[in-house]
């Protein structure tokens, strides 16, 4: 099992401090694709009612108005990419696996 597999099930209530560990180890894992670049890394609650943690920004460096947020979801403990673009927004499936969320990122290249 992964480090960020198994540190994802064995989180209980995430903070600030969990989430910032789960995004050290999520960058530490993941295969960014050529195609995009890390522009923010600042842990923070998400700006909505839940209780999902913003973990990494992600932009397009071609196409600087294609953004890609990736939330820790508070209840599963699962990660979701959340694509935006002027044509369209889309949201991945939750996942524990970091070679899913490089494959999100590559189809939205």
């Amino acid at each position: 099992m992964r480090t960020l597999q198994k540190q994802l099930s064995n989180l209980t209530d995430p903070d600030a401090n969990a989430a910032e560990q789960t995004r050290d180890t999520l960058l530490s894992e993941l295969s960014i694709p050529a195609d995009w670049t890390v522009i923010e890394t600042d842990v923070e609650m998400a700006q909505d009612e839940t209780q999902d943690w913003f973990l990494v920004g992600f932009q397009h460096k071609s196409d600087p108005d294609k953004r890609a947020s990736l939330f820790l979801l508070e209840g599963s403990h699962k990660l979701q990419l959340y694509i935006e673009s002027p044509e369209n927004d889309d949201w991945s499936e939750p996942t524990r696996d970091s070679a899913e969320i490089t494959s999100v990122l590559s189809d939205h290249s």
